[in-house]
């Protein structure tokens, strides 16, 4: 294996078999069909996924997916010690569009069996979510409510998630629109400028890594996006060659070259908040690139 350190992390690289992976959460069937046609002539894979000790899969749920569904023998993996403070997990906000009525919205909850319960303020729904993790909140302009799950799926996360799932889908099959957004976005003066009465924001439900870790060790599996992890660090540009990924060899063997793959390189240490390749990185980032050639 291989291991970048610092005072505050420990990163260890190394390869393991695919079939080892658990996967926490359900893809997007349209962006895993899209890496399916990407990785079906694989020249290499840039980055590792990350796991935790378990082989839980926190970042490249979609990478593991693809990689079972094409089968591959080996993936690459950034193993983290996930219980650390230095690990955050947080979730994604649903931003609900083309909105008629607030009513609609709440329709879909009370259909479900949820019960709601207006809140003065938006801290006043943080600190009633914090206080009891079996509810959301929903959130229009500044309106404020906390949504209590009914009894059959109250304490069983996963089922919690199934249900606002549901209620996504009743709802953008009545044309609404629904995007994706992080937990902290909701917090930003620029964020709630851009609401109208034509948006809501529902506040997903309170999840620990001790749930998130336990519920795929029992094979069950979140709805998309479900959680959003912010790393201490992440691996970029570790670049193995697909094949290798394919081959008949052991697992022994494919890390001793993967460990041998990544010594000839040099790595450089980037601060957080770095944009590369369009993509922007909350975490302080450790970059692999080629030895310049001597001579």
């Amino acid at each position: 294996m291989y291991q970048l350190k610092s005072k505050k992390l420990c990163l260890t690289l190394e390869i393991v078999p695919v079939a080892s992976l658990l996967e926490h959460e359900q893809i997007l069937l349209d962006k895993a069909n899209r890496l399916i046609f990407e990785f079906q002539n694989l020249a290499s894979l840039q980055n590792p996924i990350i796991v935790d000790e378990n082989h839980v899969v926190l970042d490249g749920n979609h990478r593991t997916y693809v990689f079972k569904q094409l089968r591959f023998r080996y993936i690459p993996v950034c193993k983290i010690d996930y219980l650390d403070d230095t690990t955050k997990l947080r979730c994604w906000f649903r931003l609900l569009g083309n909105i008629s009525s607030l009513e609609m919205i709440m329709d879909g909850f009370e259909a479900a069996g949820c019960q709601i319960f207006p809140e003065d303020d938006k801290a006043a729904l943080q600190k009633a979510m914090d206080t009891n993790p079996c509810t959301c909140g929903l959130q229009c302009l500044q309106q404020f409510f906390l949504v209590a799950f009914p009894d059959t799926v109250s304490q069983d996360a996963v089922a919690k998630y199934d249900l606002l799932q549901r209620i996504q889908q009743e709802l953008t099959a009545a044309s609404i629109s629904l995007e994706y957004v992080p937990c902290n976005a909701v917090q930003k003066d620029d964020f709630c400028q851009m609401l109208t009465k034509q948006h809501a924001v529902l506040w997903t439900p309170r999840l620990s890594k001790e749930t998130v870790v336990s519920s795929a060790k029992d094979n069950k599996v979140f709805a998309p996006k479900t959680t959003r992890h912010v790393l201490p660090a992440r691996p970029l540009n570790v670049n193995i060659p697909g094949f290798w990924l394919k081959e008949k060899v052991s697992l022994e063997e494919i890390n001793q070259r993967f460990e041998q793959h990544l010594q000839a390189k040099q790595v450089k240490r980037f601060a957080p908040g770095q944009i590369i390749d369009g993509r922007y990185y909350e975490e302080e980032l450790y970059v692999f690139y080629n030895k310049p050639r001597k001579g």
